[in-house]
């Protein structure tokens, strides 16, 4: 059974509303955490540029000694509100994720300890062809390729 150990934690989390034109930031959208033992509770909302309609959390909290749970809660404020790559891990702690396309198994993105993902994207034969970093000026290509073949 899961029971967290005390101490400082991160959160980590992207979320992006429905309505996203012009947007420069998600005021009402949060991530509530509380614990089983204790009364302590943390409400964060996202901060920093959006990149390309998502907005990042990034904050740390406290477990307390007497937690035998965490409960994670995302609030959605007064538009739809999409949550992704929710992460929690020990505060000095490095976390690489990585997200496979379900269809062909390919690897689609790797999410870096900063949750910053790096984009594959691939052509119709499998072929890598463009890489891509998602960075807090938006999302950039790196490296890009092109392939032929000759007909006979």
């Amino acid at each position: 059974m899961f029971s967290p150990d005390a101490g400082k934690y991160v959160v980590s989390a992207w979320v992006k509303e429905a309505a996203t034109c012009g947007v420069t930031g998600y005021t009402t959208d949060k991530i509530k955490i509380s614990f089983n033992g204790s009364s302590l509770t943390y409400s964060f909302i996202p901060s920093g540029p959006v990149i390309e309609g998502w907005q990042r959390f990034m904050s740390n909290f406290t477990v307390p000694t007497n937690a035998t749970a965490i409960f994670v809660k995302l609030h959605a404020g007064t538009n739809t509100a999409y949550f992704d790559d929710v992460r929690i891990q020990p505060f000095q702690a490095e976390m690489k994720t990585y997200v496979y396309d379900p269809s062909n198994l390919r690897l689609a993105a790797t999410l870096d300890e900063n949750n910053y993902a790096t984009i594959y994207e691939y052509n119709d034969e499998g072929i890598l062809m463009r890489v891509k970093k998602e960075t807090e000026r938006g999302i950039m290509t790196i490296k890009e390729t092109r392939s032929s073949y000759l007909r006979p």
